[in-house]
């Protein structure tokens, strides 16, 4: 039940009990680094995730909280993401050189992948203000804990129910939306935002779970998985703004002309593979998902 929402419990203290948790692990991982700085930072920044997606889900409830504790989340999780975004990009042509699809081409994705991960070492190795960084994220997450202590949700398990419910329906619906425009339009920031909106949705049914188990867990695990799949797309766009902006961090211009050919053909897989798994997990409208949750939560709270 580390994070679940239970029904029939009072919606701040469940909140509150999970947030706090987050919080606590997040300093925890930070303080004592048990896999090295770099693993710490991507776990901490997971925990960071996860805190986003739980304030997302009563925002509405409460929005000056929902402002203020998003905005300290969000730019105590970018000081920390340089190194992590150069690791990003190093893994995606990792993936693709390991395709079956590379070919012949497998020896000049090597190449590229070996010359970012060197500009990702040179990446870490510049910043010698990391331990600064760490310490100061360390001081936010402290800070967001004590925050907890102001929040204030309807009581009442109608009213807690609605919240959720609501919360939950109006980030799928933004999800569906999110995939028409992609769709129509191909542009990555619609991707990117398409991305977003499914981890969210994969954070809320991770968090309403206890209404309907399976279901909910069956969701979460298909979001996952698309989730993962517009991770990779948004690294690729990520990787062609590399190339745009600073091409010698990549390869020769012949080496370049390879990855983008592959990074073409990967976009086009990805994106078919994920209209494929969203066209099942996005076919209901808001409304009917916003009754639906209302409606197990009330059953689940006895």
């Amino acid at each position: 039940m580390n994070y679940r929402i239970r029904p029939g419990e009072p919606l701040t203290d469940e909140v509150v009990r999970i947030a706090g948790l987050q919080y606590r692990k997040a300093i925890g991982i930070l303080r004592s680094e048990p896999d090295g700085r770099h693993q710490a930072i991507h776990d901490a920044r997971k925990r960071f995730k996860r805190l986003r997606g739980l304030f997302r889900l009563i925002r509405e409830a409460a929005p000056d909280f929902y402002a203020r504790e998003n905005a300290r989340i969000r730019d105590t999780a970018s000081t920390l993401s340089a190194v992590r975004d150069a690791t990003s990009l190093v893994e995606v042509v990792d993936r693709m050189a390991a395709d079956r699809e590379a070919g012949e081409d497998r020896a000049v994705l090597i190449s590229v992948r070996d010359r970012l991960a060197a500009r990702r070492d040179r990446i870490a190795a510049g910043q010698s203000d990391l331990g600064d960084r760490i310490t100061a994220a360390i001081l936010a997450c402290e800070q967001g804990s004590a925050a907890l202590a102001d929040l204030r949700l309807p009581k009442g398990n109608d009213k807690a129910i609605d919240v959720l419910a609501a919360g939950a329906a109006k980030n799928y619906g933004r999800a569906v939306k999110a995939l028409a425009r992609a769709r129509e339009s191909e542009d990555p920031e619609d991707w990117h935002d398409l991305r977003k909106r499914i981890k969210y949705h994969w954070m809320h049914m991770q968090l309403l779970k206890p209404a309907w188990p399976g279901v909910m867990a069956a969701r979460a695990e298909i979001a996952d998985l698309a989730g993962d799949l517009l991770g990779d797309d948004h690294d690729l766009s990520v990787l062609a703004e590399l190339i745009a902006a600073e091409p010698g961090e990549v390869g020769s211009a012949t080496e370049i002309a390879v990855l983008r050919a592959h990074m073409h053909a990967r976009t086009l897989r990805l994106h078919k593979e994920i209209r494929k798994i969203l066209k099942r997990l996005l076919k209901d409208d808001a409304k009917v998902l916003r009754s639906r949750i209302a409606a197990l939560y009330r059953d689940a709270s006895g």
